[in-house]
């Protein structure tokens, strides 16, 4: 009996070891943060010039490892998605380095103030790289 409960607890710590592994290594993958953005005056050069102006201001943030902010290309592509006006992806160094980021004072600021007067809608994709 005590024979198995050893065994039984040697295979609970094995199995929570491999699991908080598991946890920590997706932790430290770089993660990229995608946003597609409509904006209140769909298809304004001038909408589109001053929000990617506004979220130049974030590029030097620590954690960066690349930032790219764009317009859209138009498709006639039946899954390609062309209705957004702007969209930004951003690739992080970890998880921890995302979420300061996006909960930065200066980046709320920026958000606040510069862009999400031009914004109508946002959709927010995150996804680690493998």
């Amino acid at each position: 009996m005590k024979h198995t409960l050893l065994i039984l607890q040697i295979v609970l710590l094995s199995f929570l070891s491999v699991s908080s592994t598991t946890v920590f290594a997706k932790e430290n993958k770089k993660i990229t943060h995608v946003v597609m953005v409509w904006l209140k005056h769909p298809g304004s050069q001038k909408d589109r010039a001053a929000f990617i102006k506004a979220s130049k201001e974030f590029n030097n943030f620590p954690g960066i490892i690349n930032r790219h902010t764009g317009v859209v290309q138009a498709s006639d592509r039946v899954i390609v998605d062309d209705t957004f006006d702007v969209a930004v992806t951003v690739t992080m160094k970890n998880k921890k380095a995302l979420n300061a980021y996006l909960n930065s004072p200066k980046h709320k600021k920026i958000l606040k103030e510069k862009i999400k007067p031009l914004v109508n809608r946002v959709v927010a994709y995150d996804f680690i790289s493998e």
